[in-house]
Protein backbone atom coordinates (compact mmCIF):
# COMPACT_ATOMS: atom_id res chain seq x y z
CA UNK A 1 0.00 0.00 0.00
CA UNK A 2 1.54 3.32 -0.81
CA UNK A 3 1.85 5.97 1.88
CA UNK A 4 0.67 9.52 1.00
CA UNK A 5 1.15 12.26 3.63
CA UNK A 6 -0.13 15.07 2.50
CA UNK A 7 -0.66 17.63 5.49
CA UNK A 8 1.66 20.27 4.65
CA UNK A 9 0.27 21.61 1.41
CA UNK A 10 -3.49 22.37 0.62
CA UNK A 11 -5.85 21.15 -1.84
CA UNK A 12 -7.04 22.56 -4.92
CA UNK A 13 -9.81 23.78 -5.79
CA UNK A 14 -12.00 22.62 -8.77
CA UNK A 15 -14.97 24.49 -10.13
CA UNK A 16 -16.48 24.76 -13.67
CA UNK A 17 -13.34 22.58 -15.16
CA UNK A 18 -10.85 25.45 -13.68
CA UNK A 19 -8.04 24.73 -10.98
CA UNK A 20 -7.50 27.34 -8.09
CA UNK A 21 -5.21 27.11 -5.30
CA UNK A 22 -4.71 29.68 -2.14
CA UNK A 23 -2.44 32.58 -2.83
CA UNK A 24 -1.11 35.96 -1.64
CA UNK A 25 -0.38 38.99 -3.66
CA UNK A 26 1.00 41.83 -2.19
CA UNK A 27 0.34 40.68 1.09
CA UNK A 28 -3.65 40.37 0.54
CA UNK A 29 -4.99 36.99 0.30
CA UNK A 30 -6.69 35.64 -2.72
CA UNK A 31 -7.43 32.46 -4.80
CA UNK A 32 -5.56 31.92 -8.27
CA UNK A 33 -6.36 29.53 -11.10
CA UNK A 34 -3.71 27.86 -12.11
CA UNK A 35 -3.18 28.09 -15.92
CA UNK A 36 0.01 26.18 -17.52
CA UNK A 37 -1.12 27.30 -20.46
CA UNK A 38 -0.63 30.77 -20.30
CA UNK A 39 2.98 32.46 -20.40
CA UNK A 40 1.86 35.51 -18.31
CA UNK A 41 0.35 36.40 -14.53
CA UNK A 42 -3.33 37.73 -14.89
CA UNK A 43 -4.66 39.77 -12.29
CA UNK A 44 -8.23 41.39 -11.92
CA UNK A 45 -7.88 45.30 -11.84
CA UNK A 46 -8.71 45.33 -7.59
CA UNK A 47 -5.81 43.79 -7.30
CA UNK A 48 -3.76 46.13 -9.71
CA UNK A 49 -4.79 49.09 -8.12
CA UNK A 50 -1.76 51.31 -7.31
CA UNK A 51 0.61 48.74 -9.35
CA UNK A 52 2.96 51.03 -11.61
CA UNK A 53 1.96 50.55 -14.96
CA UNK A 54 3.98 48.92 -17.85
CA UNK A 55 2.61 49.37 -20.96
CA UNK A 56 0.66 46.73 -22.77
CA UNK A 57 0.93 43.48 -24.17
CA UNK A 58 -0.63 41.14 -26.75
CA UNK A 59 -2.07 38.05 -25.50
CA UNK A 60 -3.27 34.83 -28.28
CA UNK A 61 -5.58 32.25 -28.48
CA UNK A 62 -7.15 29.79 -30.75
CA UNK A 63 -9.91 32.54 -31.18
CA UNK A 64 -8.42 35.72 -30.59
CA UNK A 65 -5.63 38.06 -30.17
CA UNK A 66 -6.19 41.16 -27.71
CA UNK A 67 -4.23 43.81 -26.22
CA UNK A 68 -4.46 44.06 -22.58
CA UNK A 69 -2.87 46.76 -20.13
CA UNK A 70 0.31 45.47 -18.10
CA UNK A 71 1.73 45.76 -14.66
CA UNK A 72 4.57 45.41 -12.81
CA UNK A 73 6.07 44.86 -9.21
CA UNK A 74 3.48 42.03 -8.50
CA UNK A 75 4.46 40.03 -5.24
CA UNK A 76 2.86 36.30 -5.39
CA UNK A 77 3.60 33.87 -2.64
CA UNK A 78 2.42 30.20 -4.07
CA UNK A 79 3.37 27.30 -1.80
CA UNK A 80 6.35 29.16 0.40
CA UNK A 81 7.78 30.37 -2.80
CA UNK A 82 7.84 34.54 -3.68
CA UNK A 83 8.00 35.52 -7.06
CA UNK A 84 8.46 39.11 -8.21
CA UNK A 85 6.30 39.44 -11.39
CA UNK A 86 4.51 41.66 -14.12
CA UNK A 87 0.77 40.77 -15.12
CA UNK A 88 -1.45 41.76 -17.63
CA UNK A 89 -5.00 42.73 -16.31
CA UNK A 90 -7.94 41.08 -17.32
CA UNK A 91 -11.07 43.14 -18.27
CA UNK A 92 -13.75 40.52 -18.68
CA UNK A 93 -16.09 40.07 -15.53
CA UNK A 94 -15.56 37.05 -12.90
CA UNK A 95 -18.45 34.77 -12.57
CA UNK A 96 -16.90 33.19 -10.34
CA UNK A 97 -19.20 32.80 -6.58
CA UNK A 98 -15.44 33.80 -4.51
CA UNK A 99 -12.40 35.70 -4.63
CA UNK A 100 -10.53 34.76 -7.20
CA UNK A 101 -8.19 37.74 -8.16
CA UNK A 102 -5.08 36.01 -10.27
CA UNK A 103 -4.30 34.04 -13.04
CA UNK A 104 -0.84 31.96 -12.45
CA UNK A 105 1.61 31.27 -15.43
CA UNK A 106 3.48 28.22 -16.14
CA UNK A 107 6.22 29.70 -14.55
CA UNK A 108 5.15 29.76 -11.67
CA UNK A 109 3.20 26.49 -11.43
CA UNK A 110 6.87 24.58 -12.51
CA UNK A 111 8.73 27.06 -10.53
CA UNK A 112 9.04 24.40 -8.22
CA UNK A 113 9.66 20.19 -7.52
CA UNK A 114 5.36 19.88 -7.72
CA UNK A 115 3.08 16.86 -7.71
CA UNK A 116 -0.21 17.82 -9.25
CA UNK A 117 -2.37 15.21 -7.23
CA UNK A 118 -5.73 14.64 -9.78
CA UNK A 119 -6.36 11.83 -7.66
CA UNK A 120 -7.15 13.80 -4.34
CA UNK A 121 -7.15 16.80 -5.49
CA UNK A 122 -4.40 17.46 -3.94
CA UNK A 123 -0.48 19.48 -4.11
CA UNK A 124 2.13 17.49 -3.05
CA UNK A 125 5.96 17.38 -3.11
CA UNK A 126 7.71 13.89 -4.25
CA UNK A 127 8.66 13.51 -0.44
CA UNK A 128 5.50 13.23 0.42
CA UNK A 129 4.62 10.49 -2.02
CA UNK A 130 7.87 7.97 -1.10
CA UNK A 131 6.46 4.72 -2.29
CA UNK A 132 4.59 5.97 -5.31
CA UNK A 133 6.27 4.43 -8.49
CA UNK A 134 7.17 6.84 -11.14
CA UNK A 135 7.15 6.15 -14.78
CA UNK A 136 9.56 9.17 -16.78
CA UNK A 137 7.74 10.45 -19.55
CA UNK A 138 9.29 12.11 -23.07
CA UNK A 139 8.47 15.91 -22.29
CA UNK A 140 10.11 19.27 -22.65
CA UNK A 141 9.95 22.43 -21.69
CA UNK A 142 10.15 25.58 -23.53
CA UNK A 143 12.51 28.24 -22.86
CA UNK A 144 10.89 31.24 -23.81
CA UNK A 145 7.30 30.69 -22.41
CA UNK A 146 8.10 27.88 -20.05
CA UNK A 147 5.06 25.59 -21.26
CA UNK A 148 5.37 21.89 -20.92
CA UNK A 149 4.90 19.54 -23.65
CA UNK A 150 4.45 15.78 -23.52
CA UNK A 151 4.74 13.08 -25.70
CA UNK A 152 1.59 10.67 -26.15
CA UNK A 153 0.40 7.60 -28.92
CA UNK A 154 -1.92 7.50 -30.96
CA UNK A 155 -2.35 3.92 -32.40
CA UNK A 156 1.58 3.79 -32.43
CA UNK A 157 1.71 7.35 -33.99
CA UNK A 158 3.35 10.32 -31.63
CA UNK A 159 1.94 13.35 -30.97
CA UNK A 160 3.02 16.77 -29.17
CA UNK A 161 0.70 17.41 -26.26
CA UNK A 162 0.18 20.80 -24.55
CA UNK A 163 -0.49 20.53 -20.61
CA UNK A 164 -2.91 23.00 -20.00
CA UNK A 165 -4.55 23.08 -16.46
CA UNK A 166 -6.09 26.96 -17.88
CA UNK A 167 -8.11 24.81 -20.89
CA UNK A 168 -11.38 23.30 -19.47
CA UNK A 169 -12.00 21.45 -22.34
CA UNK A 170 -9.23 19.49 -24.12
CA UNK A 171 -8.58 20.83 -28.09
CA UNK A 172 -7.38 18.89 -31.07
CA UNK A 173 -5.35 20.51 -33.88
CA UNK A 174 -7.29 20.50 -36.99
CA UNK A 175 -4.32 21.34 -39.47
CA UNK A 176 -2.74 18.09 -38.11
CA UNK A 177 -5.89 16.30 -38.62
CA UNK A 178 -5.51 14.26 -41.18
CA UNK A 179 -1.84 12.52 -40.29
CA UNK A 180 -2.73 11.62 -37.02
CA UNK A 181 -4.60 9.04 -36.11
CA UNK A 182 -6.90 9.55 -32.99
CA UNK A 183 -10.04 8.23 -32.93
CA UNK A 184 -12.80 11.17 -33.01
CA UNK A 185 -16.66 10.29 -32.65
CA UNK A 186 -18.71 13.48 -32.95
CA UNK A 187 -20.70 14.71 -29.71
CA UNK A 188 -22.28 17.55 -29.40
CA UNK A 189 -22.12 21.50 -29.64
CA UNK A 190 -20.89 23.88 -26.97
CA UNK A 191 -20.08 27.29 -26.37
CA UNK A 192 -16.95 27.94 -25.49
CA UNK A 193 -14.64 31.29 -24.39
CA UNK A 194 -10.65 31.75 -24.16
CA UNK A 195 -8.47 33.37 -22.16
CA UNK A 196 -8.98 36.57 -24.36
CA UNK A 197 -12.68 36.51 -23.58
CA UNK A 198 -13.71 35.52 -26.92
CA UNK A 199 -16.43 33.07 -27.40
CA UNK A 200 -17.01 30.44 -30.32
CA UNK A 201 -19.52 27.63 -30.70
CA UNK A 202 -17.24 24.29 -30.92
CA UNK A 203 -18.51 20.71 -32.49
CA UNK A 204 -17.32 18.66 -29.35
CA UNK A 205 -16.22 14.68 -30.60
CA UNK A 206 -15.26 11.81 -28.03
CA UNK A 207 -11.54 10.97 -28.54
CA UNK A 208 -10.79 7.18 -27.36
CA UNK A 209 -7.79 5.13 -27.59
CA UNK A 210 -5.07 7.77 -26.79
CA UNK A 211 -1.96 6.36 -24.33
CA UNK A 212 0.46 7.32 -22.21
CA UNK A 213 3.88 6.00 -22.28
CA UNK A 214 2.11 2.92 -22.49
CA UNK A 215 -0.77 3.75 -20.59
CA UNK A 216 -4.49 3.59 -22.08
CA UNK A 217 -5.94 6.91 -21.09
CA UNK A 218 -9.74 7.21 -20.91
CA UNK A 219 -11.76 8.55 -23.91
CA UNK A 220 -12.31 12.34 -23.34
CA UNK A 221 -14.24 15.31 -25.03
CA UNK A 222 -12.59 17.19 -27.08
CA UNK A 223 -13.00 20.15 -29.76
CA UNK A 224 -10.83 20.51 -33.25
CA UNK A 225 -9.66 24.24 -34.03
CA UNK A 226 -6.60 25.83 -35.97
CA UNK A 227 -3.51 25.76 -33.09
CA UNK A 228 -0.95 27.30 -36.02
CA UNK A 229 -1.28 30.89 -34.07
CA UNK A 230 -0.22 29.29 -31.02
CA UNK A 231 2.29 26.62 -32.31
CA UNK A 232 4.08 29.93 -34.59
CA UNK A 233 4.24 31.81 -30.90
CA UNK A 234 5.91 29.02 -29.23
CA UNK A 235 7.89 27.62 -31.65
CA UNK A 236 6.51 24.28 -31.60
CA UNK A 237 4.45 21.39 -33.04
CA UNK A 238 1.45 21.48 -31.18
CA UNK A 239 -1.17 18.34 -31.86
CA UNK A 240 -3.47 18.20 -28.80
CA UNK A 241 -3.91 20.46 -25.81
CA UNK A 242 -4.68 18.32 -22.43
CA UNK A 243 -7.18 20.20 -20.56
CA UNK A 244 -8.43 19.91 -17.18
CA UNK A 245 -11.66 17.29 -18.29
CA UNK A 246 -9.47 14.76 -18.87
CA UNK A 247 -6.57 15.57 -16.12
CA UNK A 248 -9.96 14.86 -14.10
CA UNK A 249 -11.27 11.72 -15.85
CA UNK A 250 -7.89 10.31 -15.91
CA UNK A 251 -7.29 10.83 -11.93
CA UNK A 252 -3.20 10.02 -12.36
CA UNK A 253 -1.03 11.85 -10.49
CA UNK A 254 1.51 14.18 -12.22
CA UNK A 255 5.17 15.27 -11.11
CA UNK A 256 6.98 18.03 -12.46
CA UNK A 257 10.80 19.00 -12.02
CA UNK A 258 11.61 21.62 -14.34
CA UNK A 259 15.05 22.54 -13.41
CA UNK A 260 15.77 18.90 -14.60
CA UNK A 261 13.87 19.29 -17.67
CA UNK A 262 11.67 16.24 -16.16
CA UNK A 263 8.17 15.07 -15.52
CA UNK A 264 6.54 12.10 -14.46
CA UNK A 265 3.29 10.12 -13.99
CA UNK A 266 2.04 7.65 -11.17
CA UNK A 267 -1.69 6.20 -11.49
Amino acid sequence: MAFINLTDLPPFLIYQNEIFAPVRVNQMSTLAQLDTGANIVSISPKLAEGLPRAGKTGVGSAFDQKTFELVEKVEIEFLGQTHQTAARIFDNPSAYPFDAGLVLNAAIVYGQRLILDFRLLHFARPHQMPSISWNELEAVYLQKTDLCLIRLEAAGKPLFALFDTGAGLSVVNSIHLPELRLNLEPAYDLEIGDATGAKATQSIVRCSDLSLNGLLLPSFDCFPTDLKPIEDAVGHRIDLIIGTNLLLKSGLRWLFDKPAGKVFVAE
